[in-house]
């Protein structure tokens, strides 16, 4: 007799419970990390501004809102806001002033098990800036 090779049932159960679980890890971080985008993107656009070296923290929090609200991310508002953006002055005269976001975000991945996304980042505030 011949001897068949092929795919078992068990084989093929195995090869679907791997494809299950990249399936459900994808589907529990995208949303993160698409969120994690869209801020950073975001950002990138508030200091890229020609006049952003003379923004203050209300400027920034406007400027940021105005290019959030392009992406779909509605954590933020203008309570909660001064909380994750705050300019941060410079150490050294002829150092840029940063602009300072961070937060945390936390999606369900299985019963009791989260996935945590820290965003905590310094953008520098370049640019021409006005004499005071």
């Amino acid at each position: 007799m011949r001897k068949e090779n092929g795919l078992t049932a068990i084989g093929l159960m195995f090869v679907l419970a791997t494809i299950a679980g990249v399936v459900l890890i994808v589907l529990r971080i995208f949303p993160l990390y698409n969120e994690k985008l869209g801020i950073e993107s975001a950002l990138n656009s508030v200091v890229s501004q020609p006049d952003a070296a003379n923004f203050t923290a209300k400027t920034a929090q406007k400027a940021f809102f105005k290019n959030i609200a392009v992406t779909n991310v509605n954590r933020f508002n203008k309570k909660n806001i001064k909380e994750h953006l705050v300019i941060l002055k410079a150490k050294k005269k002829g150092e840029p002033k940063h602009l300072h976001f961070k937060y945390e975000s936390n999606n369900k991945f299985f019963a009791d098990i989260y996935l945590t996304l820290i965003f905590d980042k310094k953008f520098p505030l370049t640019g021409p800036v006005k004499s005071e």
